[in-house]
Protein backbone atom coordinates (compact mmCIF):
# COMPACT_ATOMS: atom_id res chain seq x y z
CA UNK A 1 0.00 0.00 0.00
CA UNK A 2 1.66 3.76 -1.00
CA UNK A 3 1.61 6.23 1.75
CA UNK A 4 -0.51 8.92 0.46
CA UNK A 5 1.28 11.05 2.31
CA UNK A 6 4.24 12.63 0.35
CA UNK A 7 6.84 15.78 0.50
CA UNK A 8 7.17 15.51 -3.35
CA UNK A 9 4.93 18.54 -4.00
CA UNK A 10 6.46 20.61 -1.50
CA UNK A 11 10.26 19.79 -3.18
CA UNK A 12 8.38 20.57 -6.46
CA UNK A 13 7.07 24.32 -5.45
CA UNK A 14 10.50 24.95 -3.85
CA UNK A 15 12.33 24.04 -6.84
CA UNK A 16 9.92 26.06 -9.45
CA UNK A 17 10.29 29.13 -6.72
CA UNK A 18 14.25 28.68 -7.36
CA UNK A 19 13.63 28.68 -11.17
CA UNK A 20 11.73 31.70 -10.72
CA UNK A 21 14.27 33.24 -8.65
CA UNK A 22 16.87 32.98 -11.27
CA UNK A 23 15.01 34.34 -13.92
CA UNK A 24 13.94 37.36 -11.84
CA UNK A 25 16.57 38.29 -9.53
CA UNK A 26 19.13 38.89 -11.98
CA UNK A 27 17.08 41.27 -13.82
CA UNK A 28 15.54 43.00 -10.71
CA UNK A 29 19.23 43.87 -9.87
CA UNK A 30 20.12 45.00 -13.34
CA UNK A 31 16.84 47.15 -13.12
CA UNK A 32 17.57 48.64 -9.68
CA UNK A 33 20.86 50.00 -10.91
CA UNK A 34 19.18 51.60 -14.10
CA UNK A 35 16.52 53.07 -11.52
CA UNK A 36 20.02 54.28 -9.66
CA UNK A 37 21.31 56.28 -12.53
CA UNK A 38 18.20 57.75 -13.72
CA UNK A 39 17.62 59.10 -10.35
CA UNK A 40 21.38 60.62 -9.93
CA UNK A 41 20.65 62.21 -13.20
CA UNK A 42 17.42 63.81 -12.62
CA UNK A 43 17.29 67.11 -10.56
CA UNK A 44 17.23 66.33 -6.78
CA UNK A 45 13.96 67.11 -6.57
CA UNK A 46 12.39 65.16 -9.38
CA UNK A 47 15.04 62.01 -8.53
CA UNK A 48 13.18 62.40 -5.02
CA UNK A 49 10.02 62.58 -5.98
CA UNK A 50 10.58 59.72 -8.45
CA UNK A 51 12.02 57.86 -6.23
CA UNK A 52 9.55 58.07 -3.33
CA UNK A 53 6.34 57.48 -5.80
CA UNK A 54 8.10 54.65 -7.20
CA UNK A 55 8.41 53.13 -3.90
CA UNK A 56 4.88 53.76 -3.23
CA UNK A 57 3.92 52.00 -6.03
CA UNK A 58 5.79 49.29 -5.81
CA UNK A 59 4.23 48.93 -2.06
CA UNK A 60 1.07 48.84 -3.86
CA UNK A 61 1.21 46.05 -6.33
CA UNK A 62 2.96 44.00 -4.00
CA UNK A 63 -0.01 44.13 -1.79
CA UNK A 64 -2.43 43.04 -4.86
CA UNK A 65 -4.36 46.43 -5.15
CA UNK A 66 -5.21 48.21 -8.19
CA UNK A 67 -4.17 45.48 -10.55
CA UNK A 68 -6.91 45.81 -13.16
CA UNK A 69 -5.64 49.37 -13.75
CA UNK A 70 -2.00 48.76 -13.40
CA UNK A 71 -2.74 45.54 -16.18
CA UNK A 72 -4.43 48.05 -18.85
CA UNK A 73 -1.68 49.93 -18.36
CA UNK A 74 1.59 48.05 -18.64
CA UNK A 75 0.45 45.42 -20.82
CA UNK A 76 -2.05 47.69 -22.99
CA UNK A 77 -4.43 45.38 -22.16
CA UNK A 78 -8.16 46.17 -23.08
CA UNK A 79 -11.77 44.63 -22.41
CA UNK A 80 -13.43 42.04 -25.09
CA UNK A 81 -15.88 44.55 -27.34
CA UNK A 82 -19.49 43.95 -27.46
CA UNK A 83 -19.09 41.49 -30.58
CA UNK A 84 -16.11 39.74 -29.08
CA UNK A 85 -17.84 38.68 -25.46
CA UNK A 86 -20.36 36.40 -26.15
CA UNK A 87 -17.91 34.25 -27.56
CA UNK A 88 -15.40 34.56 -25.12
CA UNK A 89 -17.84 33.84 -22.95
CA UNK A 90 -18.49 30.36 -24.43
CA UNK A 91 -14.98 29.54 -24.93
CA UNK A 92 -14.32 30.70 -21.16
CA UNK A 93 -17.11 28.29 -20.24
CA UNK A 94 -15.74 25.31 -21.83
CA UNK A 95 -12.06 26.39 -20.10
CA UNK A 96 -13.59 26.57 -16.69
CA UNK A 97 -16.01 23.58 -16.66
CA UNK A 98 -13.45 21.85 -13.88
CA UNK A 99 -11.40 24.67 -12.99
CA UNK A 100 -11.60 26.94 -10.34
CA UNK A 101 -11.66 30.47 -11.81
CA UNK A 102 -13.20 32.47 -9.67
CA UNK A 103 -11.55 36.19 -9.36
CA UNK A 104 -9.86 35.14 -12.78
CA UNK A 105 -10.38 37.69 -15.76
CA UNK A 106 -9.71 37.86 -19.36
CA UNK A 107 -8.15 40.54 -21.38
CA UNK A 108 -7.14 41.20 -24.86
CA UNK A 109 -3.26 42.28 -25.90
CA UNK A 110 -1.69 43.07 -29.12
CA UNK A 111 1.50 41.07 -28.37
CA UNK A 112 3.18 38.89 -26.32
CA UNK A 113 2.51 35.23 -27.10
CA UNK A 114 -1.18 33.83 -27.81
CA UNK A 115 -1.52 33.33 -23.88
CA UNK A 116 0.29 34.80 -21.15
CA UNK A 117 -0.68 36.29 -17.72
CA UNK A 118 -0.63 38.92 -15.97
CA UNK A 119 -0.56 40.00 -11.68
CA UNK A 120 -2.95 37.48 -9.45
CA UNK A 121 -5.81 37.04 -11.39
CA UNK A 122 -5.59 38.23 -15.28
CA UNK A 123 -5.16 36.09 -18.73
CA UNK A 124 -4.11 37.57 -21.50
CA UNK A 125 -4.95 36.68 -25.01
CA UNK A 126 -3.45 38.24 -28.22
CA UNK A 127 -5.62 39.91 -30.08
CA UNK A 128 -4.65 37.94 -33.24
CA UNK A 129 -6.05 35.12 -31.67
CA UNK A 130 -9.26 36.54 -30.70
CA UNK A 131 -9.48 38.08 -34.26
CA UNK A 132 -9.17 34.41 -35.65
CA UNK A 133 -11.56 33.29 -33.27
CA UNK A 134 -14.23 35.37 -34.19
CA UNK A 135 -13.94 34.66 -38.17
CA UNK A 136 -14.02 30.84 -37.25
CA UNK A 137 -10.60 30.33 -38.39
CA UNK A 138 -10.07 28.80 -35.18
CA UNK A 139 -12.90 26.77 -32.87
CA UNK A 140 -14.23 27.51 -29.24
CA UNK A 141 -12.23 24.38 -27.68
CA UNK A 142 -9.13 25.78 -29.25
CA UNK A 143 -9.40 29.11 -27.14
CA UNK A 144 -10.45 27.57 -24.53
CA UNK A 145 -7.18 25.40 -24.67
CA UNK A 146 -5.34 28.50 -24.48
CA UNK A 147 -7.54 29.79 -21.59
CA UNK A 148 -6.95 26.39 -19.77
CA UNK A 149 -3.38 26.97 -20.43
CA UNK A 150 -3.23 30.85 -18.89
CA UNK A 151 -5.21 29.45 -15.81
CA UNK A 152 -2.17 27.26 -15.05
CA UNK A 153 0.11 29.38 -15.38
CA UNK A 154 -1.64 31.39 -12.94
CA UNK A 155 -1.92 28.54 -10.25
CA UNK A 156 1.39 26.96 -10.97
CA UNK A 157 3.49 29.65 -12.23
CA UNK A 158 4.00 31.67 -8.97
CA UNK A 159 2.52 34.67 -10.29
CA UNK A 160 1.88 37.06 -6.73
CA UNK A 161 4.92 39.51 -7.70
CA UNK A 162 4.83 39.30 -11.19
CA UNK A 163 2.93 42.87 -11.81
CA UNK A 164 5.42 44.20 -9.05
CA UNK A 165 8.60 42.67 -11.32
CA UNK A 166 6.94 43.94 -14.71
CA UNK A 167 7.20 47.32 -13.53
CA UNK A 168 10.35 47.45 -11.48
CA UNK A 169 12.19 46.29 -14.88
CA UNK A 170 10.96 48.73 -17.28
CA UNK A 171 14.31 50.36 -17.42
CA UNK A 172 15.83 47.57 -17.88
CA UNK A 173 13.49 45.79 -20.96
CA UNK A 174 13.62 49.44 -22.75
CA UNK A 175 17.07 48.78 -22.83
CA UNK A 176 16.93 45.31 -23.56
CA UNK A 177 14.79 45.58 -26.18
CA UNK A 178 17.04 48.45 -27.90
CA UNK A 179 19.79 46.55 -27.68
CA UNK A 180 17.57 43.62 -29.55
CA UNK A 181 16.74 45.64 -32.31
CA UNK A 182 20.20 47.15 -32.95
CA UNK A 183 21.15 43.18 -32.50
CA UNK A 184 18.97 42.04 -35.57
CA UNK A 185 20.14 45.00 -37.52
CA UNK A 186 23.67 44.03 -37.40
CA UNK A 187 23.17 40.02 -37.34
CA UNK A 188 23.99 40.00 -40.93
CA UNK A 189 27.91 40.78 -40.02
CA UNK A 190 29.90 38.07 -39.56
CA UNK A 191 32.35 39.19 -37.02
CA UNK A 192 29.43 40.63 -35.00
CA UNK A 193 27.69 37.08 -34.93
CA UNK A 194 31.31 35.67 -34.09
CA UNK A 195 32.33 38.16 -31.75
CA UNK A 196 28.44 37.23 -29.26
CA UNK A 197 29.17 33.44 -30.13
CA UNK A 198 33.30 33.76 -28.60
CA UNK A 199 31.76 35.81 -26.01
CA UNK A 200 33.01 34.33 -23.08
CA UNK A 201 37.06 34.73 -24.80
CA UNK A 202 36.50 37.95 -25.68
CA UNK A 203 35.22 38.66 -22.16
CA UNK A 204 37.62 36.75 -20.31
CA UNK A 205 40.60 39.05 -21.87
CA UNK A 206 38.33 42.19 -21.42
CA UNK A 207 38.31 41.03 -17.67
CA UNK A 208 42.01 40.20 -17.65
CA UNK A 209 43.13 43.60 -18.93
CA UNK A 210 40.94 45.40 -16.33
CA UNK A 211 42.19 43.50 -14.00
CA UNK A 212 45.30 44.28 -14.80
CA UNK A 213 45.16 47.65 -15.22
CA UNK A 214 43.54 47.86 -11.42
CA UNK A 215 40.14 48.85 -12.77
CA UNK A 216 38.23 46.33 -10.55
CA UNK A 217 35.06 47.87 -10.87
CA UNK A 218 34.63 47.30 -14.58
CA UNK A 219 36.64 43.78 -14.53
CA UNK A 220 33.63 42.82 -12.15
CA UNK A 221 31.33 44.23 -14.17
CA UNK A 222 32.01 42.93 -17.69
CA UNK A 223 32.37 39.47 -15.79
CA UNK A 224 28.67 39.81 -14.45
CA UNK A 225 27.52 40.21 -18.25
CA UNK A 226 28.84 37.85 -19.54
CA UNK A 227 27.70 35.33 -16.60
CA UNK A 228 23.92 36.57 -16.56
CA UNK A 229 24.56 36.41 -20.72
CA UNK A 230 24.73 32.39 -20.76
CA UNK A 231 22.84 32.11 -17.22
CA UNK A 232 19.91 33.98 -17.77
CA UNK A 233 18.28 32.52 -21.24
CA UNK A 234 19.23 28.83 -19.56
CA UNK A 235 17.52 29.94 -16.68
CA UNK A 236 14.93 30.99 -18.00
CA UNK A 237 14.50 27.70 -21.00
CA UNK A 238 14.23 25.89 -17.77
CA UNK A 239 11.70 27.66 -16.08
CA UNK A 240 9.45 27.67 -19.18
CA UNK A 241 9.62 23.56 -19.34
CA UNK A 242 8.86 23.58 -15.31
CA UNK A 243 6.04 25.68 -15.94
CA UNK A 244 4.48 24.04 -19.45
CA UNK A 245 5.32 20.44 -17.79
CA UNK A 246 2.36 21.51 -14.89
CA UNK A 247 0.10 23.50 -17.16
CA UNK A 248 0.11 20.82 -19.75
CA UNK A 249 -3.01 18.41 -19.75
Amino acid sequence: MSDPITTRPARSRCWGLLLKAAVVVPELIIASLLWLVIIALLPPGAGFVLMVGGLIFAVVLAVGLGEDLTVRALHRARRATPAEAPLLAVAWRIATHQLDADGLRLRIVSHGPPVSTAGRQHILLRKDVVAAYCTNQITAHTVAALIAQGIGRLRHGHTRFDLLWTFWTIPWDFVRGLAHAIGRRLAWIPLVQLAWHTRILVGTIAVILEAQAGRWPSAIIIGAFIALSYVVPRSRSAWDEYVSARVSP
